[in-house]
């Protein structure tokens, strides 16, 4: 795939087993048949779990930007690799009525491992880029809620990104390669946050 951008049109997102459509160039297509397991013009569904490592489940957070293949790289390595149930991702549950803050909330409260995509959705006023101000919002709730130093709050970081000097020190997993390329640190930090819960 080279450097280049990848052009994917999401037409509808991923859901539980409902799988996604995508249309997009070849490349586009390949990425998500190879994500999935399974290609079937253009609808994709998630190939089984493999066997579970780890002694229990959790429930997952996904705070996520614009970054939509990274989102679904992430979720894919979570269920089909890791074996752990759907990760909520707020973008992919239904509104019902309640602000986003109150989604967001309802949803913090369940939370027993936050995964943090900082991805270069944005860019301050310098023109560096930067993760989406969300995205910091919700981390920043996260680490209030789970403490810093607990390792249940994981941040996966893409490229070179205006960070808030507050977060300077704190150690994320580049996965400027790919999520399955940083897997085994991916892992690492999984195993470590369930011994914290």
């Amino acid at each position: 795939m080279g450097g280049g951008t990848l052009n994917i049109k999401i037409i509808s997102q991923i859901s539980g087993d409902k799988g996604v459509n995508v249309a997009g160039d070849t490349e586009g297509v390949t990425r998500m048949a190879e994500l999935t397991g399974n290609r079937n013009n253009g609808n994709f569904r998630s190939k089984p779990a493999q066997t579970q490592e780890y002694e229990r489940d959790a429930n997952i957070f996904i705070v996520h930007g614009h970054d939509t293949l990274a989102r679904i790289e992430l979720k894919d390595y979570l269920q089909n690799t890791l074996g752990f149930p759907a990760p909520v991702i707020l973008a992919e549950l239904p509104d019902c009525g309640r602000t986003i803050i109150e989604k967001f909330e309802e949803q913090a409260d369940q939370a027993d491992i936050v995964f943090v995509l900082l991805t270069p959705d944005d860019f301050n006023h310098v023109n560096q880029a930067r993760a989406r101000q969300n995205v910091i919002f919700e981390l920043g709730y996260f680490i209030g809620k789970m403490g810093r130093k607990s390792g249940r709050v994981i941040l996966l970081s893409k490229g070179n990104l205006d960070i808030p000097s507050d977060l300077s020190g704190i150690l994320r997993i580049d996965i400027g390669q790919g999520i399955r390329t940083a897997g085994e640190d991916i892992r690492k930090a999984v195993k470590k946050a369930l011994e914290a819960i």
